[in-house]
């Protein structure tokens, strides 16, 4: 579908009854949305539809964990309105404050050597707050979704979710190792882990920086209540791999916040390899090309035993 200015601005007025909007443009960012960022007269404000996921269920979740990592000291946004379709979008439409401030893969080529050091710290007790929400149960941050008591029982159905969609994306071989080598990692789990807030998409390009400190963490769309050590695959692959001297600063900044257990290192070796799994079944719908590099993912954890 074709989205217009005109269909926008009229979204946005339906959304928000009495709102002024004195300019609109669109914003190319992210990869799962489209977005548009208007002038009006209570601020500027950012209106995004999804392009991946119609479901607004998916958008109620991105709020309530946003606001989740709000009340545990996390800088994020606010929402101005959801509207579960907007036919003049084609979708849901989701309304919030639009934060200035520039996305720190942008400028992360051009950093000094002591500004990135200072990064990784502040990152790390930035995804230590996140980490440091604690919810009722593993799994679906809102009321009436997917539960689960203990983290065997979440990261159990995890794994078997993702196993059941590999078919056809990991060769046959890794499969079957895959499958039995997860799942006992997964026992070995302590039975007391919390249930944590995980964010889902902790990379570069949503950590806004203004004045070279992180103003804003966006887009929670994968929030859930779950093992914390999840979060770790996506940043060891997205900036400790190309920045290991990184990786220091940031845990024992995170470490300060929210203590890391004496097996921390297995734990975040077992939600790397499940990071690895998840991701090949997504871009295989969506980026098939990628999906080699974390098949080697897996099968190197695998390997090393």
């Amino acid at each position: 579908m074709t989205i217009g200015l005109e269909d926008v601005r009229a979204a946005l007025l339906d959304a928000c009854p009495g709102l002024q909007v004195t300019d609109l443009r669109p914003l190319d960012a992210g990869y799962t949305s489209r977005q548009w960022v208007a002038d009006t007269d209570e601020g500027p404000l950012l209106a995004k539809t999804p392009v991946r996921n119609p479901d607004p269920s998916h958008m109620r979740r991105l709020i309530a964990a946003t606001r989740r990592a709000a009340d545990g000291g996390v800088p994020v946004v606010r929402f101005r309105a959801l509207v579960p379709h907007s036919a003049l979008v084609g979708g849901p439409l989701l309304v919030q404050e639009f934060q200035a401030g520039t996305p720190a893969d942008a400028v992360w080529g051009a950093m000094p050597a002591e500004a990135r050091l200072a990064f990784a710290a502040e990152l790390g007790t930035v995804v230590g707050r996140i980490h440091a929400c604690t919810g009722p149960w593993f799994g679906d941050v809102l009321a009436g979704g997917e539960a689960f008591t203990t983290v065997h029982d979440f990261l159990h159905a995890r794994v078997d979710t993702q196993l059941a969609k590999a078919p056809g994306v990991l060769p046959a071989d890794l499969l079957d190792r895959a499958g039995p080598a997860l799942h006992k990692a997964i026992a070995a789990v302590p039975s007391d882990a919390a249930p944590s807030l995980v964010h889902g998409d902790l990379w570069r390009p949503n950590f806004l920086l203004r004045d070279g400190r992180i103003g804003c963490v966006l887009d929670f769309e994968h929030g859930r209540w779950g093992d914390r050590f999840l979060d770790f695959g996506k940043l060891d692959e997205h900036i400790f791999a190309a920045y290991p001297e990184g990786r220091d600063p940031f845990l024992r900044a995170y470490d300060a916040v929210v203590p890391l257990p004496d097996d921390w290192e297995a734990r975040v070796r077992l939600g790397t390899a499940i990071h690895n799994l998840a991701t090949a079944v997504y871009f295989a719908k969506w980026n098939p090309e990628y999906v080699p590099e974390y098949i080697d993912g897996l099968t190197a954890w695998l390997d090393r035993g």
